[in-house]
């Protein structure tokens, strides 16, 4: 499975070995989950930041009140990828294909080409902060920095 398809593995479980295997592949691990951060904040991720992605996993019961049932049957659930194209943090710059798109994405004008017109746009104060898709049964958010630059690209499960 290709790091942008990792959204094919979304509603799995830590325990799932199709989800192990895909973040295997993409240079990752389950196994640095912390059970203590997913019970005190809410969530935890398995960052893999020499390829600028980023997997955030709920606990169950949190998944199962925003999302509804998780495909797996493990305790913590992949719920949110996140690419960065410019970098994030100790994460490089992501510099693989964007999501649902044919090439790599840097600006505003490069997801509207990728994507079409938004389902969703949020402005504050006639700044756009970002726009959201639903694209193969997925919640597809961009969200951008003050010169429409992409800041990072999300894919999730939508909410129930």
């Amino acid at each position: 499975m290709r790091i942008e398809e990792l959204h094919n593995v979304l509603g799995l479980t830590n325990v799932d070995a199709l989800l192990q295997q895909a973040i295997e592949a993409a240079g990752g691990s389950v196994q640095v989950l912390s059970p203590k951060k997913i019970r005190e904040l809410g969530s935890d991720f398995v960052n893999i930041n020499d390829k600028g992605v980023s997997l955030s996993f709920l606990s169950r019961g949190d998944y199962e009140d925003e999302h509804g049932v998780p495909r797996g049957a493990g305790p913590y659930v992949l719920a949110c990828i996140f690419y960065f194209p410019f970098g994030e943090g100790d994460a490089q710059a992501y510099e693989g294909v964007a999501p649902f798109a044919d090439a790599s994405l840097k600006s505003r004008d490069d997801a509207l080409r990728a994507y079409g017109a938004p389902h969703k746009t949020e402005e504050d104060e006639g700044e756009i902060e970002w726009d959201e898709w639903i694209k193969g049964g997925r919640q597809l958010r961009v969200s951008y920095t003050s010169e429409l630059a992409i800041q990072d690209i999300s894919v999730a499960v939508p909410r129930a």
